[in-house]
């Protein structure tokens, strides 16, 4: 099936110890020569990324191994809230325990924590937090607008991820109510598919693009180098 992607980037997982879910630190240097491989054959271009997992007292150690690399753009995202990844089948049930509205409140914490380390060209999947459809009681509008001020003064650029339509959540990352806000306050986008297998690629992304219009977007981002460039949606 053809979807029109004219431009592909790689993201494999980076997470300060090894995990069934990212790529072992050994494996970086054959995870960008392969890529690079591919770039001298592919009839599009494609990008040199990486998806870091944000563990505040890990990142001097980590982000020194990655710098070593070049890399096209660095995704930060969140994934734990202390030794709880909030995002896991195998831990879902700890979710039915803790109080939904504290742990949103947890989430964008690290997430602004993250946007101010100054370590990573974009933000992955905004509010994860909601893939099992837990969702908060008190009203989080505040704690949203918090948040995206916070990314727009670190000058990051938002992943619009559609990995959550395939979730329970049933909802591209960010929620349409958050995208706004996104481009209310500037902040650019970029389009990512979460794609853990090729038939995902590409999977959602024309809704993606309704959402972004619905709020108001003309434009999306491209990296080469850490620098980005402005292109027409």
């Amino acid at each position: 099936m053809k979807r029109k992607i004219d431009e592909i980037g790689f993201s494999d997982h980076i997470y300060f110890k090894k995990a069934v879910w990212s790529m072992d630190f050994a494996d970086l240097p054959n995870y960008v020569n392969k890529i690079n491989a591919l770039k001298k054959t592919s009839q599009i271009p494609i990008k040199t990324g990486a998806e870091v997992d944000f563990v505040p007292s890990k990142m001097v150690r980590l982000m020194r191994m990655i710098n070593r690399f070049d890399f096209d753009y660095l995704m930060g995202s969140v994934h734990f809230i202390g030794d709880w990844q909030i995002d896991s089948d195998k831990q879902i049930h700890r979710w039915r325990r803790e109080n939904v509205d504290q742990v949103y409140q947890q989430y964008f914490a690290l997430v602004q924590e993250m946007a101010k380390s100054g370590l990573f060209d974009v933000v992955g999947h905004l509010d994860l937090v909601k893939k099992y459809n837990f969702r908060p009681k008190r009203d989080i509008t505040s704690l949203l607008f918090e948040t995206v001020e916070v990314i727009s003064k670190a000058k990051m650029c938002v992943e619009v991820n559609t990995g959550g339509l395939r979730k329970p959540c049933r909802e591209v990352y960010p929620s349409e109510e958050l995208l706004k806000i996104c481009f209310e306050n500037g902040l650019p986008i970029t389009l990512g598919s979460d794609a853990h297998s090729p038939e995902d690629i590409g999977v959602g992304l024309d809704k993606a693009v309704d959402l972004l219009r619905k709020a108001g977007y003309i434009e999306i981002v491209r990296f080469t180098r850490r620098n980005r460039e402005l292109v027409k949606l």
